[in-house]
């Protein structure tokens, strides 16, 4: 019994929830509506007219104080200096002198290596007959 006035009462605060969206909108009366049309159209029409008449825009004007703008927003140039040539080194650099000494290890260890493998395959031949 409880569950059946429960689920009712769910029932009836729906529909409540439901209809009460439309009944607080209500339609106004065209007379108010009008009214709040023409105060609105007033409002624009002196919003509108108190910034004055609109000047006519000179594109090429308006260009160039945009790159004016644009170009005062970095501040003031620091002065230039002539590049100045680095002087001359007698030293060689290292890092030339380094890969070509690693290179050359690596040439020589991978030389034994080959040298040691073809020599043990030839005493096993040898060895083996």
């Amino acid at each position: 019994m409880l569950a059946a006035r429960t689920h009712r009462h769910t029932i009836i605060c729906a529909i409540v929830c439901a209809l009460l969206p439309s009944a607080l909108t209500g339609v106004a009366p065209a007379g108010a509506n009008e009214r709040t049309q023409a105060a609105g159209a007033l409002a624009q029409e002196r919003y509108y007219s108190s910034y004055g008449e609109p000047e006519p825009i000179d594109a090429a004007r308006s260009a160039a104080e945009a790159q004016e703008r644009y170009y005062s927003s970095y501040g003031e140039p620091n002065s230039l200096t002539v590049a100045q040539a680095p002087e001359p080194s007698d030293d060689m650099p290292p890092l030339p002198i380094g890969l070509s000494v690693a290179a050359a290890l690596a040439g020589v260890a991978a030389s034994a290596i080959l040298a040691r493998r073809l020599r043990i395959r030839r005493r096993a031949a040898r060895v083996a007959p």
